[in-house]
């Protein structure tokens, strides 16, 4: 029982301590798993962006991540 409080108050404390630092270490084009930005947005500024490559018949290359399989 203590043995898993212990890692609670652990994960508690680094959890606390790498929020102070993650926007230093994540690059500004991050768009999820930061507080304020979020997955959808990313969504939304891709499809404007296609909207207007077809808009204006340019060509672009684009790719999708499954997130799921990126964070295994």
């Amino acid at each position: 029982m203590l043995v898993g409080c212990l890692y609670k108050i652990i994960s508690k404390v680094l959890s606390l301590h790498l929020k102070k630092v993650i926007g230093k270490v994540i690059d500004l084009r991050q768009s999820a798993f930061l507080e304020g930005r979020g997955l959808l947005d990313t969504v939304l500024v891709a499809n404007e962006v296609l909207e207007e490559v077809k808009s204006k018949k340019k060509s672009c290359v684009f790719f999708k991540v499954d997130y799921e399989k990126a964070y295994d």
